[in-house]
C-alpha cells in the first residue's frame, strides 16, 4: 500500500468569539483571491480520535436515532474512521487576508484540529438538486442555511459512537 505525507496548513480556532481557519505563515499568500466567494469546503483533522482503535472501527451502532441498529462508517459522519478526514461546507464571514484568518459561521471541529486545505465552495461542481437520501434521515434540512435552526441534538447517539 503506497504511503503519503499530508502537511497541516494550519489550524481551526473554536472559541467564545466564534469559529476560525487559522493559517500557518507560509500558506497565507494561498487565500489570496477567496474574497467573493461566500463559503468554502474544509477538509480537518480529528486529531482528538487519532488512537489505533479509532481507525480499525468499521461498523458503529445506531449513531443516529432514527436509522438502523447498524451502519458502516462511511454511511456515517462519525470521527472514529480509517483515515480522520473530516471535511465541512462552511460560509466565510470575514477574511483577514494579512494575518491568514478566515472567519466562519460554524465549523464542526474542536479547537485546535489540524488544517489540510480549503478550497472554495462552487455550485458548479458541488451542487446537487435533488439528492437521494435513506428514509430514517429524510427529515434532516435539505442545504446548510436551514442546518442551524435544526434540532440536531435530537437526531444524535453520541455516546454509541
Amino acid at each position: 500500500m503506497k504511503k503519503f505525507t499530508v502537511n497541516a496548513i494550519g489550524y481551526t480556532e473554536v472559541n467564545e468569539e466564534g469559529f476560525f481557519i487559522q493559517l500557518l505563515p507560509e500558506y497565507i499568500a494561498g487565500i489570496q483571491g477567496l474574497e467573493g466567494f461566500s463559503h468554502v469546503d474544509v477538509l480537518y483533522w480529528f486529531d482528538q480520535f487519532d488512537v489505533p482503535e479509532m481507525r480499525t472501527i468499521l461498523e458503529v451502532e445506531k449513531p443516529y436515532k432514527k436509522s438502523p441498529d447498524i451502519l458502516g462508517v462511511f454511511a456515517t459522519r462519525s470521527p472514529a474512521r480509517p483515515n480522520l478526514i473530516a471535511y465541512s461546507v462552511v460560509e466565510i464571514v470575514t477574511i483577514d487576508q494579512a494575518k491568514g484568518r478566515i472567519q466562519v459561521s460554524y465549523l464542526d471541529a474542536e479547537n485546535d484540529s489540524p488544517l489540510l486545505d480549503i478550497k472554495p465552495y462552487t455550485p458548479s461542481t458541488e451542487r446537487v438538486e435533488k439528492p437521494e437520501v435513506p428514509e430514517w434521515c429524510k427529515h434532516w434540512p435539505k442545504n446548510v442555511e436551514t442546518s442551524g435552526d435544526f434540532p440536531w441534538e435530537e437526531e444524535f447517539n453520541f455516546l454509541s459512537i
